[in-house]
């Protein structure tokens, strides 16, 4: 694994190297690696965007061959859209006659050895029940729920004596993997652009 993106993000940059690398003065790699070798080129930041476009389309045509993943993800995605929305209407109820906070943080630190972390991918009573519980014992539930074209997948810490963390499960897809690299490698290019810019 690099030490600065994950295990799949490596892959791809390998396989983005390899179909664009003679297009620009430096790989991928080198400038993720060391934006400062860069910093003096002219032009630089219009390179920098020129690639963004480049992996952009590198992905999206990778993408475009999964069509039977992209099914199954869109199946998977609409169930776990729907769990989601029952979900957040009975934490909503339950937060309200409990006055317990909602909220929904721009970050915040975690302990994920000191969470109970449960995952569901169903309704039932004792869902409900499970909800009704775990809001009842929380000082605030935090709302870490994510987004994948129009659907959401729900997950949430709901912070007391015990910290719990629920979460809509959704089955591991390339297509989502895909997609958590391409947010890494655009965070990547913007941190790289901003380090050559002094930011």
């Amino acid at each position: 694994m690099a030490d600065l993106w994950s295990d799949y993000t490596d892959i791809l940059i390998t396989e983005i190297d390899k179909q664009i690398g003679s297009k620009y003065k430096f790989s991928l790699r080198s400038l993720l690696t060391d934006p400062t070798k860069y910093a003096a080129q002219q032009n630089v930041q219009i390179t920098i965007e020129n690639v963004k476009e480049d992996v952009d389309k590198y992905l999206d045509d990778k993408a475009g061959t999964m069509v039977e993943e992209q099914k199954a993800l869109n199946d998977e995605a609409a169930k776990a859209d729907s769990i989601t929305g029952q979900l957040n209407r009975s934490m909503t109820m339950n937060a309200k006659q409990n006055n317990v906070p909602i909220i929904k943080p721009a970050a915040m630190d975690r302990d994920p050895t000191r969470e109970k972390r449960i995952y569901i991918n169903t309704i039932d009573g004792s869902v409900t029940a499970l909800i009704e519980k775990l809001v009842a014992s929380s000082m605030f539930i935090a709302d870490f729920s994510t987004a994948y074209k129009e659907y959401s997948f729900g997950s949430w810490l709901f912070s007391g004596n015990h910290d719990y963390a629920l979460s809509v499960f959704v089955p591991d897809n390339p297509i989502l993997l895909l997609e958590a690299s391409r947010a890494e490698l655009d965070g990547l290019l913007l941190s790289a652009s901003n380090f050559i810019k002094g930011l």
